[in-house]
C-alpha cells in the first residue's frame, strides 16, 4: 500500500467552529441538561468526563446552536491544538466551545469516522494540523485550514479494519484502567476511614483531642506541608525550543490520574534536557506531582518508576521526607475536601494555581509514624497490583501507538 492517493477532509465532510461562554455562566454539577465542552476536557487520547461543565438554562439560548453530536469529530484549534475524539452517547448534543471545532456531516461512503480520529491523531496527522497552524500570541487552526488536511484514499472497509483493530486495545487500554480505578478507589475509601474518621486499628483506645485542624487522635501532629517535604519545588518557567525528535517535556495537559501520556508532550534537545535534569526538572522515584495549574489538584500521582521526561511549571514536586510516606501524602491530596481548603492557597480567576510560597504553609495533620506504616502494609498488596496494571496498560498504549502510524497511512495491511 504505497503512494496511496489522499483526499482533503473538505470533500467528504464539513467543518464548524464551536461557541465561547464565560466562565461564570459554567456551573459544576448536571442540573441542566445542556454539558459544556471545553479543551480542558480533552486529552490527546480521547475526552476526560470527570470534570464537564454545565450551562444553565437562562444562557443556553445563547449557543444553542454550537452543538456535537456523538458522530461527529471534534478537533481543538486554539491555544493546544490537535487534540481530537469523539463524545460518549450520553453527551451527544452537547455545547462545545470556541476553542474546538467539529468535523460535522461525515460522508460514510468515503470516511470512517474512528479511522479518521486515529489518522488525526498519528504522526502524520499531527503534523499536518500543526503546519496550518497561524498566530503569534495564541496558536490558532483556522476552520478553512482544517478542511484541507489530507487524508489516505483507503476504502471504506480498510478504514473499518485498521479503525476495529485500533479500537481493540483502547478497549483493552480502558478495561485495565477500570481495574486500576477500582484498587485507587479502594485505597482511597481506606484512607478515608483510617485518617478521617479516625477508625483505625486500636482507635478505641486513643483519645480524640482538639486540634487548629479540628478533632484528631491524641499523639498525632499538625504540620505544614514544608515539613514533610524535603523539597516543594515546580518544573521548568525556562520553554526550550521544540525538536522533532528528542527527550519529552509534560506540563499539566499530559498528565493523567496515575501518570503521564507520552505520546503528546513535546520533545526538546538532549543538551536541553540535561540542563533541565540539572536543575532538578526530572521527577524522582517516590516523588509525589501534582497539577498545579488550570484544575490545580484534578491529578495527584507517585512516581513508581526511573523515567526520562521533565516537567514545565504547570506541575509541582512534592518530595515527602521520612515524616509522611508518599502513598499518604497523595492519598491526602485525593481527599475532597482539601481542594476546598486550598482556595485561599490559589490565584487567579481564568487560570487558577497554586502559590508554591504559601502552599508550603498548608496545614495537615501528620498521623503518628506506626500507623502510617500499618497502612501501608495492608495496602501495599494493592499498590503492588494497581503499578503492574499500569505497566501492563502503557505496554498496550506504547504497542497502540506503534501500530496507528504505520496502518492509518496504509504502510502495514492488516493480515
Amino acid at each position: 500500500m504505497t503512494n496511496l492517493t489522499k483526499q482533503k477532509l473538505g470533500d467528504f465532510a464539513k467543518v464548524k467552529g464551536g461557541k465561547r461562554l464565560p466562565n461564570g455562566f459554567l456551573v459544576q454539577n448536571d442540573k441542566t441538561e445542556h454539558p459544556y465542552i471545553r479543551v480542558t476536557d480533552m486529552k490527546f487520547s480521547g475526552l476526560d468526563t470527570s470534570d464537564i461543565k454545565y450551562v444553565p438554562d437562562e444562557a443556553y439560548g445563547k449557543i444553542s446552536r454550537y452543538t456535537i453530536s456523538s458522530n461527529d469529530v471534534y478537533i481543538s484549534n486554539a491555544g493546544t491544538v490537535g487534540f481530537t475524539g469523539k463524545i460518549p452517547e450520553y453527551l451527544s448534543g452537547a455545547n462545545l466551545t470556541e476553542n474546538s471545532a467539529k468535523i460535522t456531516e461525515l460522508n460514510k461512503s468515503l470516511i470512517n469516522q474512528d479511522y479518521l480520529i486515529y489518522f488525526l491523531r498519528s504522526h502524520e496527522g499531527q503534523f499536518q494540523i500543526k503546519s496550518r497552524v497561524g498566530g503569534s500570541s495564541q496558536p490558532k487552526l483556522a476552520l478553512n485550514k482544517i478542511e484541507t488536511i489530507e487524508v489516505p484514499k483507503l476504502s471504506v472497509s480498510q478504514q473499518a479494519q485498521i479503525a476495529t483493530v485500533l479500537l481493540n486495545y483502547d478497549d483493552l487500554i480502558e478495561n485495565d484502567g477500570k481495574r486500576i480505578k477500582i484498587l485507587e478507589d479502594m485505597a482511597q475509601r481506606l484512607y478515608t476511614e483510617w485518617f478521617v474518621n479516625f477508625k483505625f486499628p486500636g482507635h478505641e483506645k486513643v483519645k480524640i483531642v482538639d486540634s487548629p485542624l479540628g478533632k484528631m487522635p491524641d499523639g498525632w501532629e499538625v504540620k505544614k506541608i514544608e515539613d514533610v517535604c524535603s523539597k516543594i519545588t515546580d518544573g521548568s518557567h525556562w520553554s526550550p525550543k521544540t525538536v522533532d525528535a528528542g527527550y519529552p517535556m509534560a506540563s499539566v495537559k499530559d498528565m493523567n490520574n496515575w501518570g503521564f501520556d507520552i505520546e503528546p508532550c513535546r520533545k526538546i534537545s538532549e543538551a536541553d534536557y540535561a540542563k533541565l535534569v540539572k536543575n532538578d526538572c526530572k521527577p524522582k522515584i517516590d516523588d509525589v506531582l501534582i497539577a498545579k495549574d488550570g484544575s490545580y489538584l484534578k491529578h495527584v500521582f507517585i512516581v513508581n518508576k526511573e523515567i526520562d521526561l521533565v516537567i514545565l511549571s504547570s506541575i509541582a514536586i512534592l518530595r515527602p521526607n521520612d515524616k509522611l510516606l508518599p502513598e499518604l501524602l497523595r492519598l491526602y491530596l485525593l481527599e475532597p475536601n482539601i481542594k476546598s481548603r486550598m482556595t485561599s492557597y490559589v490565584s487567579g480567576a481564568a487560570l487558577p494555581r497554586i502559590i508554591l510560597d504559601s502552599f508550603r504553609k498548608f496545614p495537615i495533620i501528620v498521623p503518628l509514624l506506626s500507623v502510617q506504616q500499618q497502612f501501608n502494609n495492608i495496602i501495599s498488596s494493592t499498590i503492588k497490583l494497581r503499578n503492574s496494571l499500569l505497566d501492563t496498560n502503557n505496554r498496550s498504549v506504547r504497542i497502540r501507538d506503534l501500530l496507528i502510524p504505520q496502518l492509518v497511512t496504509g504502510k502495514r495491511e492488516i493480515c
